[in-house]
C-alpha cells in the first residue's frame, strides 16, 4: 500500500458499509462514525445518550442497536440532525486501517463522480482501499472502485487502476446485473435483502462525499 501521509483514500464497501453510510448523510444526519468493535459503540453511547447505534454481524443488526447496515434502516425522520455510530464486519473495519492517511473519504457507486472528484481537488496521489469480504477480495467493491477509478486521468491509472476499470466498463450498462454476480450480493439476496443490492448498483445519485473531519466523524463539507 503506498505511503498514507500522501494519499488521499476512498474507502469502498459497496455491499453495504459505505453505501449506507452516504445514505445516512443524505437523510440529513450530522455526522456518522465508523467504528470497529461493538463495545465501542455502547459506550460511546453511554457517554452520549443522543446518539444512535447501526450496524450489523453476518448481515444481522445488532442487539441492543437502533439500526442494522442497510441503506433503508435510516429515514430522514430517524437521522435528522443525529449522529450516526455505525459498526460492521468489513467496512468498517477498513476504514480504521487507514486511519493514519491525510484525507479519507467514503465512496462506492452511488458517490463515484464526486469521490473521484473530491479525490483530485484533495491530492495528485488517489489511493481506493477496498474493504472486501471477510479478508477476500469483493467484485462489487472492485467495481465500485473501477466506477471511481474511471473518472481519474487514464496517466494516474495503476494496473490494479486499469483492472477495476476493465470491470466496471463491462457492466456500466447494467451494473444491478453485475453486482449481482458478487458472492456477497447473493447472501444478501438469500437473507431477504435484494432490495440492498439493487439499491448499491445505483450510479451517482448523490453528489456529495462522506469526508473525514478532524473529529473523525465523516460529514458533508
Amino acid at each position: 500500500m503506498p505511503l498514507l501521509d500522501n494519499c488521499a483514500v476512498v474507502v469502498v464497501d459497496a455491499l453495504r458499509a459505505t453505501t449506507t453510510m452516504a445514505k445516512i448523510l443524505e437523510a440529513g444526519a450530522k455526522g456518522v462514525l465508523p467504528v470497529a468493535d461493538v463495545e465501542k459503540a455502547f459506550s460511546m453511547r453511554a457517554e452520549n445518550p443522543e446518539l444512535l447505534l447501526g450496524g450489523e454481524r453476518q448481515n444481522r443488526p445488532l442487539p441492543g442497536f437502533d439500526a442494522g447496515n442497510s441503506p433503508f434502516d435510516y429515514p430522514e425522520t430517524m437521522v435528522q440532525n443525529r449522529l450516526v455510530v455505525l459498526s460492521t464486519t468489513n467496512g468498517t473495519q477498513a476504514v480504521q486501517r487507514v486511519e493514519r492517511a491525510r484525507w479519507v473519504a467514503l465512496g462506492s457507486l452511488v458517490n463515484a463522480r464526486a469521490c473521484a472528484e473530491a479525490q483530485r481537488r484533495a491530492s495528485d496521489q488517489g489511493l481506493v482501499v477496498c474493504a472486501g469480504t471477510e479478508g477476500q477480495l469483493a467484485l462489487e467493491d472492485v467495481l465500485a472502485a473501477g466506477a471511481i477509478v474511471s473518472y481519474w486521468p487514464q496517466e494516474f491509472r495503476t494496473d490494479s487502476a486499469h483492472l477495476a476499470c476493465a470491470l466496471y466498463n463491462r457492466w456500466q450498462d447494467d451494473l444491478i446485473q453485475g453486482i449481482r454476480l458478487a458472492s456477497h450480493a447473493k447472501t444478501l439476496i438469500d437473507q431477504g435483502l435484494e432490495q440492498d443490492v439493487d439499491f448499491a448498483a445505483s450510479l451517482n445519485i448523490y453528489s456529495r462525499v462522506p469526508i473525514r473531519q478532524s473529529t473523525g466523524w465523516f460529514a458533508y463539507l
